[in-house]
């Protein structure tokens, strides 16, 4: 059984990795998907049953991924399975508790709900999260074996008291698909991402506004980000004629502005889910699949997947990324050597490989 708390038809890259997660299943023997749905949307492959949860369009994360957490424990105990992989502790807790002798519990955590709640509500008295760290902390150690995304995120998990032996690495894959052509001369910026506390979309125009050369900047984000803020905020630097907010995060929309773009830049911010690697630098694997220089924060999730393709600045510093903007949108060769590191980077991050981790995780690993 495999239970997902991504919607499958968002476009980013938890829905991306839902479903890679869900062929994989087809492939491995067939099994049932849990996950959250708006509509009548289905995943049809062959052998997978698909146990759809209705949420309301717009529903909020918390209450979101609280709907499936609470559909899981009676599809438990119908259906009786071997193995369950839930992509998110919320849905593991249930797993944990109501799986029966033998059965096995994986667990995906990604940003676990302490974490997403002191990013979003960062005054929030530390007393508030105690419970809910020790919930986490309890699931995660009953679990017979944690997939993370990232070396960082592995460390963190540890630290949290998962024994090392049941923690395994699967790093994100690049997008599949990306067709561009070569970078073009045009001084033209790219930014993706959502509006998240630690998604930092404010810095690349503060960046810019202090550049005295020609420069465009195009930001995109999904449709119901709150994205008047950008627009509000291009406006209040004067350079509102320089900046195109594209609220659609469409394949198709993302690929022709990666096409247009020579430089993307990622600027995410130090908070608690990206200290903890929960976050995946989603921009930094765009950039990658399309050939394209990076400039990013320097955060260790982030030099994870980037390495030498990117050039870095301290998270949050408009001053510096506006020094490494210069420096790039003025240099082809130096755009150029970065995207050379680039081809080397996205080899290494293979689907396949990340999908052969996980196929032999619900081959191999033991349960209680």
């Amino acid at each position: 059984m495999l239970v997902g708390e991504a919607l499958l038809t968002g476009t980013g890259l938890e829905a991306a990795r839902l479903h890679r997660r869900a062929a994989l299943l087809s492939r491995t023997g067939g099994g049932t998907l849990i996950s959250p749905v708006v509509g009548d949307e289905r995943v049809l492959s062959p052998g997978v049953r698909h146990v759809p949860v209705r949420v309301a369009p717009g529903l909020t994360h918390e209450n979101l991924v609280a709907e499936v957490a609470d559909a899981v424990g009676a599809l438990l105990d119908a259906a009786r399975p071997k193995l369950v992989h839930c992509m998110g502790v919320s849905s593991g807790v249930p797993a944990v508790l109501r799986r029966r002798p033998g059965a096995r519990v994986v667990i995906e955590p990604g940003i676990l709900p302490s974490q997403w709640l002191r990013d979003h509500q960062p005054k929030l008295p530390a007393e508030r999260l105690l419970d809910m760290v020790s919930v986490e902390d309890k699931t995660l150690a009953r679990a017979d074996a944690v997939i993370a995304r990232s070396m960082i995120e592995a460390a963190t998990l540890v630290q949290r008291g998962v024994p090392h032996e049941k923690v395994y690495t699967s790093p994100d894959g690049v997008p599949i698909g990306v067709q561009t052509g070569a970078a073009p001369d045009l001084p033209h910026v790219l930014w993706l991402g959502d509006m998240a506390p630690w998604s930092g979309w404010a810095v690349p125009m503060d960046a810019l506004a202090r550049l005295k050369r020609p420069w465009r900047l195009t930001l995109v984000t999904p449709p119901d980000a709150p994205a008047g803020q950008m627009e509000a905020h291009a406006r209040a630097l004067r350079v509102s004629d320089r900046v195109t907010v594209s609220r659609d995060d469409s394949m198709e929309n993302i690929i022709s502005r990666l096409d247009a773009a020579s430089v993307v830049v990622c600027s995410m911010l130090h908070t608690r889910c990206t200290e903890t690697g929960g976050v995946i630098p989603e921009s930094v694997l765009w950039a990658l699949a399309a050939g394209r220089a990076i400039v990013a924060s320097d955060l260790p999730v982030v030099r994870t997947y980037a390495g030498a393709a990117a050039r870095y600045f301290p998270p949050g510093d408009a001053g510096t990324l506006a020094t490494q903007l210069e420096a790039l949108l003025g240099s082809p060769d130096a755009r150029d050597t970065l995207v050379e590191h680039g081809v080397r980077t996205a080899a290494a991050l293979d689907w396949a490989e990340t999908e052969r981790t996980i196929a032999d995780v619900w081959a191999e690993v033991p349960g209680d």
